[in-house]
């Protein structure tokens, strides 16, 4: 005894979704154009960036606090209120202080003491201009600091003049005091350092100013978009087709290949 299998073949399958296809040839085009469009719009609307990179030297071995903090602290300053307002202004207020902190990136140079600034912006000047912005900002904001550390050096060099002086006159008396002697040596020590911090105080950052680049980071490029929303287009209209087909039930060729039922055994 034999039976038919009932199921279609994939020759069949095959013919129906290509049936299936033609029939809907226009959804699936319009969806295919939609989605090349959809892509093109999005891509259009990107922006066009630019990267503007400026350079802050950290000195070595310097002796005051303001300049001689870790590296670390140096990038965190410069993403600090303080100096991205001042950058703001420096650059005439066009954007907010939120805004360059997002396009604003540190980077740090562990091995050459140098601190990289890089912004972000939709013109070539523009980027450069506003990392050079963040690095006199952040050279005006040191500088500030500095000033006040000499502030208290020069109140501390005073102080220890005042007290050298005292000592010299109490040896004078007592030439051969080893108390004085050695209050004398250390105070002059503790005066040769202030007088060292008090010049690196007002040494100046070095800086290297960012050129205008000439070319983008960030350029739409409406070709990849476009391919992407056509594979998208693509296959939503096919769930669709499918969709439609089998709401509609089984096609003539599925049904016509169906063979007839063998009547069952006496």
């Amino acid at each position: 005894m034999s039976t038919f299998d009932g199921q279609p073949s994939d020759g069949d399958v095959v013919a129906g979704l290509l049936q299936s296809a033609w029939r809907y040839k226009a959804l699936i085009a319009a969806a295919v154009l939609l989605g090349a469009l959809l892509g093109y719009g999005w891509a259009a609307r990107q922006p066009t960036l630019y990267e503007g990179t400026s350079w802050v030297f950290i000195a070595n071995g310097c002796p005051t606090d303001v300049l001689c903090r870790p590296l670390r602290d140096h990038a965190q300053l410069m993403r600090s209120p303080a100096v991205l307002q001042r950058a703001v202004k420096l650059n005439g207020s066009r954007i907010s202080a939120e805004t360059l902190r997002q396009r604003l990136q540190v980077d740090v140079a562990w091995s050459a003491h140098v601190i990289r600034i890089r912004v972000a912006d939709s013109t070539a000047k523009g980027a450069a201009q506003l990392a050079n912005a963040v690095s006199a900002a952040y050279q005006q904001v040191v500088a500030h600091q500095a000033r006040k550390v000499a502030d208290q050096l020069s109140r501390a060099r005073s102080e220890l003049k005042t007290s050298l002086a005292e000592t010299e006159a109490e040896l004078v008396r007592n030439p051969n005091d080893p108390r004085l002697r050695a209050q004398r040596t250390a105070v002059t020590d503790e005066l040769s350092q202030v007088q060292r911090q008090l010049r690196a105080a007002h040494r100046q950052l070095l800086r290297k100013l960012a050129a205008v680049p000439k070319q983008p980071i960030i350029s739409p490029s409406p070709g990849p978009a476009m391919m992407i929303g056509m594979l998208v287009g693509l296959l939503v209209s096919a769930v669709l087709v499918w969709w439609l087909t089998h709401r509609q039930g089984p096609t003539s060729t599925s049904s016509a290949s169906e063979g007839p039922e063998m009547p069952s055994p006496a």
